[in-house]
C-alpha cells in the first residue's frame, strides 16, 4: 500500500520536542511538593533530566523522575528500572499517588498558559519539517489523528498555534484513558477501516512492542521515530523486530511511497 488510509501519530517525541516545557512544569510541581525555591533545577540536574527523558511514559512521572535525579540514583539505574522500581519506590517514600501528581501536572501548565503564553508556547518545538508534513496530510484523503498520553487539549493547542488545522475530535490524549492499542482498534472501529489501512507512528518502543504482540493487530504499520525520545538501544532492539520499521524524520516529511516498509537498522547518520 503507497499510504494509508488512517496515520496514527504520538505527539511527544514525534511531533513535538517538549522536553523544555516538561522540565519547566516539572519544576513547579516540584517546588509545590518539596519546598525548592530555586527558578530550576541546578544544570547537572537539568541535563541528567533531559538525557532520562526516554525513560518516561507519561507526565506524571516526570517530578518522580526529578526527585529521584535528585537523590543521586544513578542515571543508568533509572534508564532501566524507572518504571519497575525507582518510580513506585519514589511515590511510597514521600507519600504519593498518582492522581494528585496529574491534577498538579496539568494544574502547572494551565497557570503557565494563563500567565505566559507566548513563553508556554515557545519552550515547545515542533521539529523541523512537521508543520509542512502535517499541513500537507491534514489536506490529502488520508485521516491524521494523535493519540497521546499527553492532556489532548494541550496538544490540540500547539497544533493550532503552529498553524495545523486538525480537529479537536481527531486528538485523543490521556483523558480518554486507554492503551493505544485500544485506541487502534478504536480508530478501526469507527472508520470503518482494515488494520493494514492504519499506520502508527511512536517513538517509545515498549509502546510499538505492546502493540506488535496483539494478534488481532497484526496488520497496523508500526514505526519507530527515531528522532524522539528513545535510546540507541532501543532503536537496535527494534531494528530487530520484524513488525516495527525505524523511521527517520527525513523520511517521515517525504511521501509516504517512499517510507520504508519492512524493519532494518536506520543508516548510519540518519537517526534524525
Amino acid at each position: 500500500m503507497a499510504a494509508p488510509r488512517i496515520l496514527a501519530l504520538d505527539f511527544d517525541g514525534v511531533i513535538c520536542d517538549t522536553v523544555h516545557e516538561l522540565l519547566k512544569s516539572t519544576w513547579q510541581v516540584y517546588r509545590d511538593i518539596w519546598g525548592a525555591s530555586n527558578d530550576g533545577p541546578p544544570p547537572e540536574v537539568a541535563s541528567a533530566y533531559i538525557r532520562l527523558r526516554p525513560a518516561l511514559e507519561i507526565g506524571w512521572e516526570s517530578p518522580v523522575m526529578l526527585r529521584a535525579i535528585i537523590e543521586g540514583v544513578p542515571e543508568a539505574e533509572l534508564l532501566q528500572e524507572f518504571q519497575t522500581v525507582w518510580r513506585q519506590r519514589i511515590l511510597e517514600a514521600h507519600r504519593l499517588n498518582r492522581a494528585d501528581l496529574s491534577a498538579r501536572f496539568d494544574a502547572a501548565r494551565d497557570l503557565w498558559i494563563r500567565t505566559d503564553l507566548r513563553g508556554w508556547l515557545a519552550s515547545n518545538h515542533l521539529y523541523p519539517g512537521i508543520v509542512e508534513r502535517l499541513r500537507t496530510i491534514v489536506n490529502s484523503q488520508v485521516k491524521l489523528f494523535v493519540i497521546t498520553t499527553k492532556e489532548g487539549r494541550f496538544a490540540h493547542m500547539l497544533l493550532e498555534q503552529n498553524g495545523v488545522n486538525l480537529p479537536a475530535a481527531h486528538v485523543w490524549g490521556k483523558e480518554r484513558a486507554q492503551p493505544k492499542e485500544d485506541l487502534l482498534r478504536a480508530l478501526r472501529q469507527e472508520h470503518v477501516v482494515n488494520y493494514d489501512d492504519i499506520w502508527f507512528v511512536e517513538d517509545r518502543l515498549k509502546t510499538l512492542q505492546s502493540v506488535a504482540q496483539q494478534a488481532d493487530l497484526r496488520g497496523v504499520g508500526l514505526f519507530l521515530a527515531t528522532w524522539g525520545y528513545n535510546t540507541p538501544a532501543e532503536r537496535e532492539e527494534a531494528a530487530r523486530n520484524p513488525r516495527i520499521v525505524l523511521l527517520t524524520l527525513h523520511q517521515f516529511c517525504g511521501e509516504f511511497a517512499a517510507w520504508p516498509r519492512t524493519g532494518g537498522a536506520v543508516p548510519r547518520g540518519a537517526a534524525t
